[in-house]
């Protein structure tokens, strides 16, 4: 069928390409309903396991930074731009499900963390992570010690990383504020 319509095009490289995508996008096209069942799939998975919920977030906030919020170039865009929610819809949903599943005590605006409306921390970037995508780490920590009660517990210090009752919440790293300020913030905001 590819060959077909490459054929019709002219059989250049990039009629035959096209002709490809075209062939192999009509195999396995998802509808933008697809996509968000699967993002929705996707956080029951997290949210039922051992791992940051934040990571949800913190992955759309990579692909916004990295590709801004559509797919710009390639067959995406020339096929069909709207067969996804775009990139930051799907972080924007993720971020507001993690704040719901903190119980609303837990928010990111900007890169800063907030706890009940305060200011909690503004991650340095690190480990090729942006303040951004680190934020939304701490954020999955923290929405998952609230959700799990962890947050009746004092913070304290463990080395370098704030925790929350059994729930570590941040591993500070250089650029951090020191984790003393931190554990004494929480205390102070949670």
């Amino acid at each position: 069928m590819a060959q077909v319509g490459s054929a019709a095009l002219g059989g250049t490289a990039l009629t035959e390409y096209l002709a490809n995508a075209t062939y192999a996008y009509s195999s396995v096209h998802a509808s933008k309903g697809d996509e968000k069942e699967a993002d929705a799939l996707s956080w029951d998975y997290m949210i039922h396991s051992n791992y940051n919920p934040g990571a949800t977030v913190a992955v759309w906030q990579r692909v916004l930074e990295k590709l801004g919020d559509n797919t710009q170039s390639g067959v995406n865009l020339w096929i069909n731009p709207s067969d996804h929610p775009n990139n930051m819809s799907r972080r924007d949903r993720y971020e507001k499900k993690l704040e719901e599943y903190s119980g609303k005590h837990v928010s990111v605006k900007d890169g800063n963390v907030s706890v009940n409306g305060k200011k909690f921390v503004t991650p340095a970037p690190a480990g090729g992570m942006s303040t951004a995508e680190r934020a939304y780490f701490v954020e999955g920590n923290l929405a998952a010690a609230y959700h799990n009660g962890h947050n009746k517990q004092a913070a304290r210090a463990d080395g370098n990383t704030v925790m929350l009752g059994a729930q570590p919440i941040m591993t500070c790293v250089d650029g951090d504020e020191n984790v003393q300020t931190l554990v004494d913030r929480l205390n102070k905001n949670k």
